[in-house]
């Protein structure tokens, strides 16, 4: 059992178990992230705070299921663009490509199980294409019955370390095996965005603007220049980005920008590099500009970063 509590965003997404991701966060309310960690006889549980909102984008590992239950009910939950409704359900299949947005300070919970411990008992999946990241019906019994399969767990190893190693904890993974089943077999909500948009084709312009912007790492493109690399419309390429990252793509390249910095600063020597030459390096040339708007992000001016010890 784990109880980590950080003021660092970066070591916090560190700390996240069962997804290789990239993530950014957004309006912070209270800089503090906190995650529980239990793993329970091969089920590895989950239960994360969030002081901010965040964009998240990665691949889950090759070899289990991802069950993510969102728990703030006042704040909007995205997965791939589709917003997930209360009481729902993210399952993501092992190796599964996917993204998760919220705007403000938020709490999930998840649980990652082995394939072949959760497969048996599954839902045969009779459709043409293989479903990778999907989010199942409001079930609101099954969503407070997972949730408290994960909290008493979590609580019991906090005050009983002797725990884990117990035949309870073999026993509260087996129930946590049996509702994960469960909700592998409830129905899919519909795969398309509260306006109706066909989520294939918004994918596939967030996969040719990620494309443009890996080739051009170095570069600060337009929003005209990914419009034009999507071969869509500006209009098409403002509302694909609104319904999967939950902000447009000039608000999504300036935070992208500022975290590309941030590590940068922390990777650097001091005494061997400057603020000004990270940031020329990075395309930024009006530097009071970015200052304010990276001091609002990380709470510090750029030459604070730098001159922390690099991780």
């Amino acid at each position: 059992m784990k109880c980590e509590r950080f003021r660092d965003f970066d070591e916090f997404a560190e700390s996240v178990r069962g997804v290789d991701a990239r993530m950014l966060f957004q309006n912070p309310t209270r800089r503090s992230w906190a995650i529980d960690h239990l793993n329970l006889a091969g089920v590895h549980v989950q239960l994360g705070r969030l002081g901010s909102g965040n964009i998240v984008e990665g691949v889950t590992r090759p070899d289990g299921y991802l069950l993510y239950l969102p728990l703030t009910g006042d704040c909007e939950y995205a997965a791939n663009g589709v917003v997930i409704p209360g009481h729902s359900f993210m399952v993501l299949e092992p190796g599964a490509d996917f993204c998760v947005s919220t705007k403000y300070e938020h709490d999930w919970c998840t649980i990652v199980a082995p394939s072949d411990m959760i497969e048996s008992g599954s839902a045969e999946d009779d459709s043409p294409e293989k479903k990778r990241c999907y989010i199942t019906r409001p079930n609101r019994r099954v969503a407070e019955r997972f949730l408290s399969l994960v909290r008493g767990p979590l609580g019991t190893a906090a005050a009983h370390p002797e725990f884990q190693g117990s035949l309870a904890a073999t026993r509260a993974a087996t129930d946590l095996l049996e509702i994960g089943k469960f909700v592998l077999r409830e129905p899919n909500a519909e795969r398309t965005s509260p306006r109706g948009r066909p989520r294939a084709p918004r994918e596939d312009i967030i996969r040719r603007v990620m494309e443009h912007l890996d080739e051009r790492n170095d570069d600060r493109p337009r929003v005209a220049d990914l419009a034009t690399a999507a071969n869509v419309t500006e209009r098409t390429l403002r509302t694909a980005f609104h319904e999967y990252y939950g902000v447009g793509p000039a608000s999504y390249l300036q935070l992208r920008s500022l975290h590309q910095v941030h590590h940068a600063l922390r990777a650097a020597d001091q005494d061997e590099t400057t603020v000004a030459e990270v940031l020329l390096d990075h395309g930024v040339w009006e530097f009071g500009r970015f200052a304010g708007q990276y001091r609002r992000q990380f709470d510090e001016l750029p030459s604070a970063t730098l001159r922390m010890k690099p991780h």
